[in-house]
């Protein structure tokens, strides 16, 4: 019933808003999405290290106690073990493609058909930072150090908007990183925290790859850009 309530009543209630519109654009441009999906993933979760690298020392200098909040169990992944490889796979369907649907598909994509003028990031921004605070429960554990938390996930949904807003609408990528990454945290509950943290770590490795080819391949299509112009002027 608490699935039921959690996922289901807000994904019925979105479909039959703009269910349409959002599947119609879901499936498209998938390469691009892809290769944008990993690297933005890659940047923005090295984004919200640092961010979150700035908020420790600050709490350090204020509160060093508050640190020690950190070293409470993720409530998310306080199930037994027998229970990991479902919520493994529920993550990597479910929960990954209907976070995206909702906050993603919905709410980032509504945001942009309700204010064309203003700056596809500045949305991004709004909707990451609405898909941080359906967590609230953390605020509950974490106390102050749930900061640390709100950040990287509002990092994680600003590289999500990212790559729906320059792929055109795409979340079959959004959806597969979202579900994946979600599913490695239950794989370690399953298996060993060591293998999350080397299979999540390869995944962000992978994104920042990406991120630093589509850097240098943006560079090299300016200059050549620039060397055409240059040689048409000279002609």
């Amino acid at each position: 019933m608490g699935i039921i309530i959690v996922y289901g009543v807000p994904l019925l209630a979105t479909s039959l808003l703009w269910g349409s519109e959002i599947i119609r654009k879901a499936f498209s441009r998938t390469f691009t999405a892809l290769k944008f999906g990993l690297g933005f993933f890659g940047a923005f979760t090295v984004l919200g290290m640092l961010v979150s690298i700035v908020i420790l020392l600050i709490m350090a200098a204020v509160d060093p106690t508050a640190l020690s909040l950190l070293d409470q169990p993720n409530p998310a992944l306080d199930i037994e073990r027998e229970l990991a490889w479902l919520m493994a796979w529920f993550s990597l369907l479910v929960v990954g493609p209907v976070e995206e649907y909702i906050f993603t598909g919905f709410v980032y994509g509504g945001l942009l058909s309700l204010f064309k003028d203003r700056h596809w990031l500045s949305l991004a921004i709004i909707s990451s930072v609405l898909f941080a605070a359906v967590h609230i429960y953390y605020a509950n554990v974490y106390e102050i150090a749930s900061i640390v938390l709100f950040t990287n996930l509002t990092t994680f949904g600003m590289a999500m908007a990212a790559t729906y807003y320059l792929s055109g609408g795409n979340l079959l990528v959004p959806a597969i990183i979202h579900g994946a990454y979600d599913a490695l945290g239950f794989i370690g509950v399953a298996t060993s925290l060591d293998l999350t943290i080397l299979l999540r770590g390869s995944m962000i490795l992978m994104g920042i790859i990406v991120a630093i080819v589509l850097f240098f391949q943006k560079i090299l299509k300016r200059k050549t850009a620039r060397a055409l112009d240059w040689s048409y002027l000279q002609n």
